[in-house]
């Protein structure tokens, strides 16, 4: 079965940590590709300060020629918040159920799910990939906690287990939900804007990325007097 990745967010900008973290999930769970899907109205988060067709640009600058990240568009056409399990529908009305799907999202986004629109209906449309840092762990207590023991299964952590839950990850449609590692990057999107704003070019974009902000004066960025940081 073919199986394919989502990792929504507003990249805003986006940044070479979104990248890393993409294509480690991606070989980790030996997926044949993962969309990137930029945010046209994040419900959950202050509106970005890039329009999306300028994030979308971007996003497409700092993809191009990485093999497996296909950037996908569907959400900017929305002209409504963005809801992730209205992105899956469409997505299983595209692909039918003869794809594996897989959402991609961090440990802080996971743990706030109960406030998703519609959030018990997303292991129905795509398994879950929950990228965790170090001393992060699936909640044992709470709402989420039943329900994940009620509804979906879910990885025990243990290389068995984890190994089982790639399998089924290819083998099904949706209705996994596992834990995985994710890579220490001390980057984001927050400080990057802050350097920008403060007239300093900041390590970790992709110098195409970095150029159109530059060309652009995004972000409040001006390249008289600057400085790399």
């Amino acid at each position: 079965m073919r199986a394919i990745g989502i990792f929504g967010g507003t990249f805003d900008p986006v940044h070479l940590g979104h990248i890393q973290i993409v294509l480690e999930a991606k070989k980790y769970l030996g997926l044949d590709e993962i969309r990137l899907l930029p945010c046209h109205q994040p419900p959950h988060r202050d509106a970005p300060q890039l329009s999306s067709e300028q994030r979308m640009h971007l996003l497409k600058l700092a993809t191009e020629g990485v093999e497996g990240l296909v950037v996908d568009d569907r959400e900017l056409s929305r002209n409504k918040p963005s809801w992730t399990v209205e992105t899956l529908e469409d997505l299983r009305s595209e692909y039918g159920t003869d794809v594996s799907i897989t959402l991609l999202m961090g440990a802080d986004a996971f743990s706030g799910l109960t406030h998703w629109h519609r959030w018990q209906e997303l292991p129905d449309l795509a398994h879950i990939a929950v990228m965790q840092r170090p001393d992060y762990t699936l909640p044992e207590t709470g709402i989420l906690s039943e329900w994940l023991a009620s509804t979906v299964d879910v990885g025990e952590g243990s290389l068995t287990a984890q190994a089982t839950e790639i399998r089924q990850i290819h083998q099904l449609a949706a209705g996994v939900v596992i834990a995985i590692d994710q890579p220490e990057i001390d980057l984001s999107a927050t400080y990057i804007r802050q350097q920008l704003a403060n007239g300093i070019r900041p390590n970790g974009l992709a110098p195409a990325v970095l150029e159109y902000i530059e060309t652009h004066q995004l972000y409040g960025f001006s390249c008289k007097g600057t400085t790399f940081r």
